[in-house]
């Protein structure tokens, strides 16, 4: 087993038991194609040329890479192309280490739009960013317990510092135009001065500057993961058969599978997992008889 391509080392433990069962690592070497022979894999070839032979493949990418030929030509028609208005949305993203005071916050807190409907319009049908947004703010150095006497967001388990400054992570909904458009600071800024007057009107003040806020757009997204022009999730789940549209962990290809957040069950690191283990196990059931993949359909419920 080799795991090669994406600059993001993974944590030390996790590393060092996946080495004590023969992985190998690869890191900063892009995966630049997908090799096949025949009509199945053969293995990976990397920036720089080098070949990495092998009989199955497991994409954690996004699939509209794939789909859109950048792990080759033959690869494309492992999986069917997501169209632009089939995406689910983008995010601006902003990566805080502040003070927040005048609100009880817990771990998760959404703070909703005025109109709600009309910051989908925005989203969906003028493919803009918001002029009235919803936030999800994440206190990631309190807990999700119900916030305690002191508002501290803490369960009862001791008052904040007054002014202390502590990780926030907040998400605004995006269009996932990051393809075809470059959204600027002219294009952000009044978006997030929105959203923190939102914020302020609900009793939560948060000091924003320069050097204590990062800011990750649509843009950002798409340079991170190609093709996708900033989607977060893949394909959009509106309507009764988006589910069944959503890549399995098999392909057409056979030797190919695929896990990641675009692919079933879904994205978020729980559904992130769950297509991995998925893969590992069509992966295991197909080995010895490996040369064909074949659909199947995936026991389990809601």
């Amino acid at each position: 087993w080799q795991v090669a391509g994406g600059m993001q080392r993974l944590p030390e433990a996790m590393a060092r038991l996946a080495a004590e069962r023969g992985v190998r690592f690869r890191y900063g070497r892009a995966v630049t194609e997908l090799a096949l022979e025949r009509g199945r894999i053969t293995g990976v070839k990397l920036e720089g040329g080098e070949r990495l032979p092998a009989r199955a493949v497991v994409l954690n990418a996004d699939v509209a890479a794939l789909a859109a030929g950048l792990l080759g030509e033959p690869p494309r028609r492992a999986v069917r192309a997501v169209a632009p208005a089939e995406r689910s949305l983008s995010a601006l993203t902003l990566s805080l280490h502040t003070p927040a005071r005048g609100f009880p916050l817990s771990l998760h807190n959404v703070f909703f739009s005025g109109d709600y409907e009309a910051e989908f319009r925005d989203l969906t049908e003028l493919r803009r960013l918001p002029r009235q947004p919803t936030l999800y703010v994440c206190a990631q150095d309190r807990d999700a317990r119900a916030p305690g006497p002191g508002g501290d967001g803490g369960g009862g388990g001791g008052i904040r510092a007054e002014g202390a400054p502590e990780r926030l992570f907040c998400i605004i909904n995006a269009p996932a135009t990051g393809d075809r458009e470059r959204f600027t600071e002219a294009d952000i800024e009044p978006c997030v001065q929105q959203g923190m007057e939102l914020l302020s009107r609900c009793g939560l003040h948060i000091l924003r500057t320069p050097s204590s806020c990062r800011i990750t757009s649509p843009t950002d997204f798409e340079r991170r993961f190609p093709a996708t022009g900033g989607a977060l999730y893949g394909r959009a789940t509106h309507g009764a058969m988006a589910t069944f549209r959503r890549p399995g962990a098999r392909t057409r290809i056979p030797g190919l599978y695929l896990a990641g957040g675009s692919v079933h069950p879904g994205p978020g690191v729980p559904m992130a997992a769950l297509s991995g283990r998925l893969a590992a196990e069509c992966l295991l059931a197909d080995s010895g008889s490996i040369a064909r993949s074949r659909p199947a359909a995936t026991p389990g419920g809601i």
